[in-house]
């Protein structure tokens, strides 16, 4: 069984990673879901669709706010690398 990371990084954090806004960011992330990565918590009780929630992104989350921000702007994703180029060893490099 693998080893999952279970940080969550807050929109705040993600905004200034990325070097974006943060209401651009909200904008993106409103059709995501928590399948993409994208989670919301409450921080006052009791929690209604009114209240001001708290973004959260999970990495994969991050990930796929990246493409959206790509996709938005018109920038094409860079190619997906196949498992046997990822897995493939560099070559030493030999020394004389």
């Amino acid at each position: 069984m693998g080893c999952r990371n279970s940080a969550l990084y807050t929109l705040k954090y993600v905004a200034s990673m990325l070097d974006e806004d943060e209401d651009f960011l909200r904008e993106c992330s409103i059709e995501m879901f928590s399948e993409d990565g994208c989670l919301s918590a409450y921080d006052d009780y009791p929690a209604s669709e009114l209240t001001e929630h708290i973004v959260l992104f999970t990495e994969m989350g991050i990930e796929n706010i990246r493409h959206i921000i790509r996709n938005l702007r018109g920038v094409p994703n860079p190619p997906e690398k196949h498992l046997t180029e990822r897995n493939r060893k560099k070559p030493r490099l030999l020394r004389s």
